[in-house]
């Protein structure tokens, strides 16, 4: 490092100099200054990377220059210090590269991350391969090679340890590591990578890492034989338990040494039947209410019908609790998945559950369904895996890519592309269907009767000659069409759950798929081509749904009109202009129905496209009249709130210009005269703001406007309409009125109540300037998710508090309402001048 000693210079700050040469650099010197204490890290992390380091030192600044030459050019770093009365403060640092500047002004928190990206040894190290569990931890992850292990320790710094194992390593302890024999197709993972050497090390293995702690896993062979000598302990053949062993590997379970829990789970799945016992209703605050299905033998199965659904109301919205969710909503949800309630619902606030039983079985279909619903007697026999059975011991299917996001697709045309749409797939031959085990030709019958593509095929799987059944299709939902694909496999005549597919995962059970496909009737493609269907929905279907919903709109914009006949007062004004907004969407709606109704007599209920090409003015009427519906019923406490946050606002104004006059005085008193930058520090601006408030008052201050209106004006220039002091002001004193409104209540609740809860409140309410006690108190006078709804049930006790607090909380709203309408007309009034500006 090289320390130098410069002269000041007044024409120009660090940040307008130029990158500085070999040439400008001068002799050695010592420092003439105490340097700054995080010059010297900085200087050490900098040369370990390849810079090159010079110290410059001048009176009041303190420079770092890192240098970094390549065949490219030269890369230029200067960092600078500027001393003051508490010593060096960061000054900035600036980027040059290849003789131009490319960065100036960077934090401090960013320039150990731009030294190490932009250092020599940076820009030459070869990249190293990703082993991170992110990439190899997953189930269908490729198996990592002894060539892969060795390609990353190879671009591992000295005396770091390497990316895949430093989730393990808390030490560097020198042990010498070999190549694991172990690594192969079976085995995944970081941890069965590298050996201490011994039985486990490769046969004439060259030791490639020496840096590990020597308490580290051997691999994962040493946990698989701990697995099957427990297995074996509890009286299961050895084959038995390596089938264990593998069972737990595959099932991603932790034993974390104890292997009792995991064994009893294993023994389970040998006679599990894929039947559900339970269904679980979940709530939380923040993702709402969930269903989802318990399998009788314990363990988590994934996929459909396991997997927890959220639970939506009619409108698409989240129920607030478990207890809002109706019965009926929920058993809907149930038999969805094949299974009806048989019991009482648990009780609890975010945990409820109930039992289940499977659905009778239609009698259209009773070969398949006794196949379907006898339980096996034994897991190895054949009549195990004609059923549903899932689990097969010892067997590890193919591990597919895993789906991608499920898509709808909206009610429009067809754009001519020239290309012929994709034929579907040719239906098997009778002789196919005919050659198939009983319950795949239960599965084929169905899906073709119900207009699903069914595909037979035959090939080698793990080494033997399975059938599969093939479906796929569309099926209508709520908002559009989703599409299903299944595969059954069937090893001669049991049925191969553990490697069948259903949507892409494996474990597809024989009864979902055949309820799926029997229940459900697939988009038909050649009437959705043609028109005569939308989203599996004929023009009749559409034409009833329309109504209906318009109906819906009729009753909404008629409950509005009575909802206004009662609102009285300075209220009736706003809520005329939502009720003038709820006939208007009634009347959309209208002509969009009457538009339908021409494109069905004219097609003669042939052709749906028309009528769904009129869904989105519907539901966008619907979602209009609601919440005119809404602005109605709000309109007296939305004027009242608004009243009260004009004078809260107004008060704000006279606090303001009261705190300017103060200030006058006493500069005047100090014989000062009152400056754009005085008032800055006086309202504490950052630096860069206040150099360009400054800067704006200098060019558009009007002679004897009070600051706090300039300040106003510019702060609108810069970020909009809805940024005035006063309403910040406005807001602040609102919710400190709040805040003791609250703590008021509480003393007067708790005083009466007595015990310890009430003493909780009394200290709650005396303390009420602390942020804890202020969300403890927020939180009591809570329900619903709305705030300090709650006031209203201590109304007759205590008015005048209660009374207080909704005042409070009103202003609050209303200056918060207010501050948001004039940013959303100011955004409007942008966004049609934009429009009208020609491009």
């Amino acid at each position: 490092m090289t320390t130098t000693t410069q002269p000041a210079s007044s024409s120009r700050t660090h940040a307008q100099e130029p990158a500085p040469t070999p040439a400008e650099v001068p002799a050695p010197t010592a420092p003439t200054a105490d340097l700054p204490r995080n010059l010297a890290p900085l200087t050490t992390r900098a040369e370990s990377a390849g810079w090159t380091a010079t110290v410059q030192t001048q009176p009041g600044h303190c420079a770092l220059v890192l240098t970094a030459r390549q065949e490219a050019g030269e890369t230029v770093l200067r960092c600078v210090w500027r001393l003051t009365a508490r010593g060096h403060r960061w000054d900035g640092a600036t980027l040059h590269r290849y003789g131009q500047q490319v960065a100036e002004g960077i934090a401090w928190r960013a320039i150990g991350d731009l030294v190490a990206a932009e250092a020599p040894t940076a820009r030459t190290q070869p990249t190293r391969p990703d082993l991170s569990m992110s990439v190899y931890g997953k189930r269908n992850a490729s198996p990592v090679t002894v060539e892969v292990v060795s390609a990353s320790i190879a671009t591992t710094p000295a005396g770091e340890v390497p990316v895949m194992l430093r989730q393990w390593i808390k030490a560097t302890v020198p042990v010498t590591l070999y190549p694991s024999r172990f690594v192969g197709r079976d085995y995944f993972g970081a941890d069965c990578l590298l050996a201490p050497g011994g039985d486990d090390a490769a046969p004439d293995a060259q030791p490639v890492l020496s840096v590990l702690p020597a308490d580290y896993l051997t691999s994962n062979a040493a946990y698989l034989e701990d697995l099957a000598a427990y297995a074996v302990a509890e009286g299961r053949t050895p084959e038995e338990g390596a089938a264990f062993a593998r069972w737990v590997i595959s099932s991603e379970i932790m034993t974390f040494g104890l292997y009792d829990s995991a064994y009893e789970a294993w023994v389970r799945s040998l006679t599990c039947t894929m039947t559900a016992r339970y269904a679980v209703l979940t709530h939380s605050r923040s993702n709402g209410a969930a269903l989802g299905l318990a399998c009788g033998c314990g363990q988590r199965h994934p996929g459909w019908p396991w997997e927890r659904t959220t639970v939506w109301d009619d409108e698409e919205r989240h129920y607030p609790s478990v207890g809002a969710i109706p019965a009926n909503r929920a058993a809907d949800l149930i038999a969805r998945r094949g299974y009806r309630v048989a019991g009482e619902w648990s009780t609890g606030d975010t945990v409820r559950r109930v039992t289940v039983e499977p659905l009778p079985a239609p009698e259209t279909a009773p070969v398949a369904t006794a196949a379907a619903d006898a339980a096996p007697s034994d897991p190895g026999t054949a009549e195990a895996w004609e059923s549903d059975g899932g689990a097969c011991p010892g067997v590890t299917p193919p591990r597919g890519p895993e789906p991608g996001p499920t898509t709808t697709t909206g009610p429009q045309e067809p754009e001519p592309t020239g290309d012929a749409p994709a034929a579907p797939p040719a239906a098997p031959t009778a002789d196919e269907v005919a050659s198939l085990p009983k319950n795949a030709r239960t599965l084929a019958e169905a899906a073709t009767a119900n207009g699903w593509d069914v595909t037979v095929t035959a090939n080698l799987m793990q080494g033997t000659l399975v059938q599969a059944v093939e479906v796929s299709g569309e099926f209508p939902v709520r908002t559009g069409t989703q599409g299903y694909t299944a595969r059954c496999v069937w090893d001669g005549t049991r049925y191969w759950g553990s490697a069948s597919q259903r949507n892409g995962r494996h474990g597809a059970a024989f009864r979902e798929v055949l309820a799926q496909v029997r229940d459900v009737r697939a988009v038909t493609r050649a009437d959705e081509q043609a028109g005569r269907t939308v989203w599996g929905r004929d023009a009749a279907e559409w034409h009833r749904q329309l109504a209906d919903a318009v109906t819906k709109i009729a009753e909404t914009a008629a409950e509005a009109r009575y909802e206004h006949s009662q609102v009285t007062g300075d209220a009736a004004e706003r809520a005329g202009a939502a009720l003038a907004d709820a006939e208007q969407a009634h009347r959309d709606a209208v002509d969009a129905l009457t538009r339908a109704q021409q494109a069905y007599s004219a097609s003669g209920g042939e052709d749906a496209r028309p009528l769904a090409a009129e869904r989105d003015a519907v539901l966008d009427a619907g979602k209009r009249v609601r919440a005119a519906l809404e602005q109605v019923k709000d309109a007296p406490r939305a004027t009242e709130a608004e009243a009260l946050a004009l004078v809260a606002i107004a008060e704000g104004e006279h606090e303001l210009q009261a705190q300017e006059d103060a200030w006058r005085a006493r500069l005047a008193a100090e014989g000062r005269e009152p400056t754009a930058t005085a008032y800055g520090r006086l309202i504490q601006m950052f630096e860069d703001p206040q150099r360009a408030w400054v800067s704006w008052h200098a060019e558009r201050g009007r002679a004897g406007e009070p600051f706090h209106e300039a300040y106003d004006r510019w702060t609108e220039e810069r970020h909009g309409k809805g940024h005035r002091s006063a309403y910040t002001l406005a807001y602040l004193n609102a919710s400190a009125a709040l805040r003791g409104a609250r703590g008021t209540l509480a003393v007067a609740v708790g005083t009466a109540l007595g015990g310890k809860e009430g003493e909780r409140l009394v200290r709650l309410g005396r303390d009420c300037r602390h942020r804890s006690s202020q969300d403890a108190l927020a939180s009591w006078l809570e329900s619903g998710w709305k705030a300090d709804v709650r006031a209203a049930e201590f109304a007759e006790q205590y008015p005048d508090e209660a009374e207080a607090v909704r005042v409070a909380r009103l202003t609050v709203d209303g200056v918060e309402d207010y501050r948001r309408a004039e940013r959303d007309a100011w955004e409007a009034e942008r966004a049609q001048a934009a429009a009208n500006t020609p491009s």
